[in-house]
């Protein structure tokens, strides 16, 4: 994935979590609202969604960069 594929997801995320509500997580992910699980899954997506907005937009694409080259020297079986 390309840093700007990446910050598009992002954008695209916080969007959904922003615009949206457990109701709509729930009908998208097809949890049952009535379940503590899809309360559970909720906070763990508000809780994704706020930690990935401490970081800024440059230091994600350094450690986006950072994961593809050793993606890349692992799958060409090169020493790191």
């Amino acid at each position: 994935m390309e840093p700007a594929q990446f910050h598009r997801l992002r954008k695209a995320l916080g969007n959904f979590y922003w615009d949206n509500g457990f109701d709509t997580f729930c009908h998208v992910t097809g949890f049952d609202p009535q379940f503590q699980h899809a309360q559970e899954k909720w906070q763990q997506f508000s809780a994704c969604i706020q930690a990935m907005g401490q970081l800024d937009d440059r230091t994600w694409e350094k450690l986006l960069q950072a994961s593809l080259i050793e993606q890349s020297l692992m799958e060409s079986g090169l020493p790191r």
